[in-house]
């Protein structure tokens, strides 16, 4: 990454020469000394080198990298924490991160498991051995060296002899490989977390995706706590290893010493895979024998042997057997931690028969699907609710939801209610329902929307009094039964957020301008808060955090929104920035809100385009505009952020996806109508979308070809199919007058059958 228009040419002494990357703390860059010698040099952004209590855990991080040294960690060079803004420097070690080389090449071989489990525990060891507990271990914050693993990055560690900060309402880390004890008693973690979060890394670097994965950090957090991991495709001996890793009881996990034996223990197959290869040679094969591995070729994301750029679905390099052992040294050496709330949010699923297309592409990697898992489909049964209708000011309309999914997925469920759906909780495996709506006065189920879920319960709004009103009920996980029932306004609910040591759903009343605060385990109104009686507001939860984003009352929506903060303890608003025009939020991006900017020229028909991408800091409001090199006409254009890339989804089956810096990537024209937002597959380089009919498309995530589409299931009308991915399963809901919910495995090529050619198959991609 270049450096960038106000990055300083030098920072202490060194030189800086290119961006390595940037996070919700701060930029690693890559530096060099006036001797010549490269180094990492980490500096924190600003608004964090003007908060003391941040200034004295940066202190605390020096001194703990400082007390750290061993052949599996990057040592400090230097360091300056007193500085206007401080920095510290590392040794710089060339290689990919794990997470760009699971990205890249898949999954790790058993040989390459063997050896990243023994190093990363010895340098667990060495680091536990000085007092200090590293508390943020990811796929990201180790290198890859040809030399062995590295660790690097103590951005949120602290020694264990110091007074940890209180830090109130923060917990620090990233959901997927924290501890339960990060999430609920962050001031009492000890190097035990450390060792939950090693077992979690393995299980990422042996199937792609950790033991915890969803598709929300709110949803990661509360399955790392109260969920059992997902091991299934985990190879033995290491499932029982991380098993006992992964234990929410930290007195249960082994130590690393008992530990690092049992790793040992691991196989190291480098011989026999050489011995299977050089066989099929010998008998004149086309040296694609099975290995047994795995991962001998990865089709997915990345090509590692070009230094980070986007290889094709489907031509991987391939590599010799001696030389897959050496990682390639490239790409980035530091990605920095940020503050992620433990919670959890619910997110929306979706998919289809594929039919043969043009240009299909081999994969080899190998499919991720729930344990039992086979294709099905399932008519959802109907709810008494007159479908999502209820009463807003200035008479029917939709109750409005932050996410209107109409089935979501937490743990080992699949939850389903709303838009004339009766609450049902299916098997993601088999779709077969695990209990119907129940309530304890045994009236049927009039389910509006479901809200999340969270504390073991599933929050949904009901109408009441034929759409008059609204109620937000609670539903146990386990068997459907209603544990409580809270009467609401009837405009537009939000979804769950950290409050204290629990959660609370974020609601808002009929006015348009007064928010409440609905203990999520008890229905409890804790706190009622109005904005403004000049202010028409909806509610968003980003991060775990609660927000406004209003507009004067009596206005279009378009121009004048405002973003505030409420407070999670009181709900006190504090307002942070005018949005962008038309402020349609797309997501979160290094801790920033991201907004499309729509200017007057180069448009469609009525002359509007998006121009740019206006990123928003959430704490003091700064704004940080991006221009689109390219314009995009914005009449009938539903833009959406999945990962670094926003697409550009046009009611005429157009999808353009940009990358978050203002690069146009590709266009294509598929042919097929009224798309869903994308999902993507990093494991599968695939970006897949929905018809309301069920039919599923999956392109190219690099340049946007049609790998594969099938036929619809029913006609075109009805609501917008919604989509999830959960490993290379697909669900898909979709249909009008009754809902349909299917799953299929996107890992498994298409079957060629009755052959059929569309525009969306043959139609060439503008870049």
């Amino acid at each position: 990454m270049v450096l960038r228009a106000g990055d300083p040419d030098a920072i202490g002494g060194y030189t800086l020469e290119d961006r390595l990357g940037s996070g919700g703390m701060g930029t690693v860059y890559l530096a060099r000394s006036e001797s010549g010698r490269r180094t990492a040099l980490k500096v924190v952004h600003q608004q964090f080198a003007d908060d003391e209590e941040f200034r004295v855990r940066f202190q605390q991080e020096v001194a703990a990298a400082r007390r750290v040294s061993g052949a599996f960690t990057a040592p400090v060079v230097d360091a300056d924490p007193d500085a206007p803004l401080p920095w510290m420097a590392t040794s710089y070690v060339p290689g990919p991160t794990l997470a760009e080389r699971v990205a890249a090449d898949g999954p790790l071989n058993r040989a390459e498991l063997r050896r990243l489990a023994i190093g990363l525990a010895e340098a667990l060891r060495d680091i536990h051995r000085v007092g200090v507990v590293h508390r943020d271990l990811k796929p990201a914050n180790i290198v890859l060296s040809e030399e062995g693993p590295r660790v690097i990055d103590f951005g949120i560690s602290r020694a264990a002899d110091n007074k940890t900060l209180t830090m109130t309402g923060r917990v620090m880390g990233t959901p997927p490989f924290m501890s339960p004890e990060q999430l609920s008693t962050p001031r009492e973690v000890g190097p035990e977390s450390d060792v939950f979060s090693l077992a979690a890394v393995l299980v990422y670097a042996s199937t792609g995706r950790s033991p915890f994965d969803a598709d929300s950090p709110y949803m990661t957090a509360y399955q790392v706590v109260h969920e059992p991991p997902e091991l299934e495709g985990v190879p033995e001996p290491l499932r029982a290893i991380a098993g006992d890793c992964l234990g929410k009881e930290p007195a249960t996990r082994p130590g690393l010493d008992l530990l690092l034996k049992r790793l040992r223990t691991l196989p190291d197959e480098d011989e026999d895979e050489d011995e299977d290869e050089d066989e099929d040679e010998d008998e004149g094969g086309d040296g694609d024998g099975d290995s047994g591995s795995g991962s001998e070729e990865g089709g997915d994301g990345l090509d590692s042997s070009s230094a980070g750029r986007p290889a094709r679905q489907g031509h991987p390099a391939r590599r010799a057997p001696r030389a897959r052992r050496a990682l390639v040294a490239a790409g980035v050496v530091a990605a920095l931690a940020g503050a992620v709330v433990g919670a959890l949010a619910a997110f929306g699923p979706t998919g289809e028969r594929r039919e043969a297309v043009s240009e299909e592409r081999p994969t080899t990697v190998a499919s991720s699907l729930p344990a039992g898992w086979s294709a099905w489909q399932r008519t959802l049964p109907e709810s008494e609710s007159s479908w999502s209708y209820g009463v807003t000011p200035g008479g029917p309309g939709p109750v409005s939801v932050e996410q209107t999914h109409r089935c979501v997925r937490s743990g080992s469920g699949l939850y389903c209610g709303g838009q004339g759906i009766a609450l049902t909780r299916l098997d993601p495996a088999t779709g077969r329902p695990v209990w119907p709506p129940r309530s304890k006065d045994g009236t049927k189920d009039t389910t509006t929307e479901i809200i999340g879920v969270s504390e073991g319960l599933v929050q949904a709004t009901v109408d009441v009094d034929d759409g008059a009103a609204t109620r937000l009920e609670a539903y146990r996980v386990g068997d459907g039964k209603r544990e409580w029932s809270t009467d609401i306004g009837g405009t537009s609910q939000g979804t769950v957020f950290v409050k204290g040591r629990g959660h609370a759903v974020l609601v808002q009343d009929w006015d348009e301008e007064t928010f409440q605060a609905v203990d999520a385990r008890t229905g409890d109104i804790t706190w009622s808060q109005r904005i403004s009686t000049r202010l028409s507001c909806r509610p968003r939860v980003q991060n775990g955090h609660p927000y406004a984003q209003c507009r004067p009352v009596g206005s279009d929506g378009l121009e004048g929104n405002e973003l505030y903060a409420l407070d999670p303890g009181s709900g006190k608003p504090k307002r942070i920035a005018a949005l962008p025009s038309p402020a349609h939020f797309l997501g979160t991006r290094g801790g920033e809100f991201l907004y499309p900017e729509e200017g007057g020229k180069d448009g469609g028909e009525d002359g509007s385009a998006y121009t740019a991408l206006v990123f928003v800091d959430p704490d003091s409001g700064a704004k940080r505009r991006v221009a689109l090199r390219r314009p995009i006409p914005s009449e009938a254009v539903e833009p959406s952020l999945v990962g670094d890339t926003v697409y550009f989804v046009r009611q005429n089956g157009e999808v353009t996806a940009v990358t978050t810096g203002g690069k146009r990537l590709w266009t294509r024209a598929t042919g097929v109508e009224r798309l869903s937002a994308p999902t993507l597959s990093t494991r599968r380089g695939a970006v897949y979308l929905a018809a309301p009919s069920g039919r599923v498309i999956a392109l190219d995530h690099t340049d946007g070809r049609v790998l594969w589409q099938e036929k619809p299931r029913t006609d075109p009308g009805g609501v917008q199919a919604d989509l999830a991915l959960i490993g290379d399963a697909l669900y898909v809901v979709y249909g009008w007058d009754t809902a349909d919910v299917f799953s299929m495995d996107v890992g498994k090529r298409p079957q060629r059958g009755r052959a059929t050619t569309s525009p969306a198959a043959t139609s060439p991609a503008t870049t």
